[in-house]
């Protein structure tokens, strides 16, 4: 059986960005992981329930942990984000198809 006509492995010699693409895959692994630890460190430590909330919650108190929660979650995704669209283009270089 014949492979597909755009087959990535078909023409090894055609193959271009071999390197970059590991390096490109290698810093998106990279910011994935960075945004796994700090979701990850941010469950952990519970410290804002406390500086928020105190002794007796009030509206204010709950209002400003729900905007702490809100930039910390947004900085995260869009960490994540940024290593998943970095590594997509390091395996489309390291593929060959993002030409």
């Amino acid at each position: 059986m014949q492979p597909p006509y755009n087959y990535p492995y078909q023409h090894a010699q055609e193959r271009k960005g071999r390197g970059l693409g590991l390096v490109l895959i290698a810093i998106g692994l990279i910011l994935m992981i960075i945004a796994v630890v700090l979701a990850y460190m941010e469950y952990v430590n519970a410290s804002p329930l406390d500086k928020y909330l105190g002794s007796s919650p009030s509206i204010n108190g709950v209002l400003e942990l729900i905007g702490y929660v809100t930039y910390k979650s947004v900085f995260i995704v869009i960490i994540a984000w940024i290593g998943s669209m970095i590594m997509a283009r390091g395996v489309q270089s390291y593929v060959g198809q993002g030409r």
